[in-house]
């Protein structure tokens, strides 16, 4: 392919006043794909470029060959995302979204970089939280996400023996768990481990919210039974139907403050 058409999706790019990386993400291409391009002399397939083409609003042929490109043609551009340094504008101006949608979206993909692991706000619901912004990546309501964090990656990988797309950190909230747990701490879990076996401390949904328990399978049970188990003597303990039970994941690791 020659230079020509990398020039002309440069001015494209800048007539829509997009930046590489708002153009990449509005193409579902990953946030490098234009700067690839451009910067890194990397030859796309046929494929992602004819999606990069039709996200600024031409056919392919006119982006390799500027034919039949009306003068007009900037009047045909659909409804596109402004990315500027970390911050995402749609047509309303006020409008901003912080790092923590990129995040959510790269969660969404399962591709978050190494290392990294965000926080849900987890406290109203692992849904889409009860006092995070409601995050919508791709069309698909995920759920919200409060923070990011950056572990080394040897000690996610070796140590937790965890890897990004399957873990999540959420808030302590509450005293149920006092002293193994405090209002405030955090909690990475791991989300493909939903069977409460072995016992252990886990994530789980009652219906209302959110909230961590130490699990105790009842043995000899039938049908199995768990019992739901609050480290703080003052809270119950309750028993019920393992089938009943929704665990969202095992504790693998808390941050606490000393």
């Amino acid at each position: 392919m020659n230079e020509d058409w990398k020039k002309r999706l440069r001015r494209l790019i800048d007539e829509r006043k997009l930046s590489m990386k708002s153009a990449s993400l509005n193409a579902d291409l990953g946030e490098t794909f234009v700067r690839d391009i451009l910067e890194r002399e990397r030859d796309p397939s046929v494929g992602k470029l004819t999606k990069l083409a039709e996200t600024l609003g031409l056919s392919i042929g006119e982006l390799l060959d500027g034919v039949g490109m009306s003068p007009d043609h900037e009047q045909e551009i659909p409804e596109l995302v402004r990315v500027s340094n970390d911050e995402i504008f749609d047509d309303d101006p006020d409008f901003v979204v912080d790092d923590n949608h990129h995040a959510a979206h790269r969660a969404l993909k399962r591709k978050l970089r190494p290392g990294e692991v965000i926080e849900r706000d987890a406290r109203g619901g692992m849904g889409t939280g009860g006092h995070a912004s409601v995050i919508t990546a791709d069309g698909v309501t995920v759920d919200a996400v409060s923070a990011t964090w950056t572990f080394p990656v040897a000690f996610l990988h070796a140590e937790l023996r965890a890897r990004e797309a399957d873990v999540d950190i959420i808030p302590v909230d509450g005293d149920s768990m006092i002293p193994t747990l405090l209002p405030g701490d955090r909690v990475m879990i791991q989300r493909s481990a939903t069977r409460p076996s072995p016992d252990g401390l886990f994530a789980i949904d009652d219906g209302i919210g959110v909230s961590v328990k130490r699990l105790q399978i009842v043995r000899g049970s039938d049908p199995l039974m768990v019992r739901i188990i609050s480290d703080n003597p003052q809270h119950s303990t309750d028993t019920i139907l393992a089938e009943s039970l929704k665990v969202l994941g095992r504790v693998i690791c808390k941050v606490t403050r000393l």
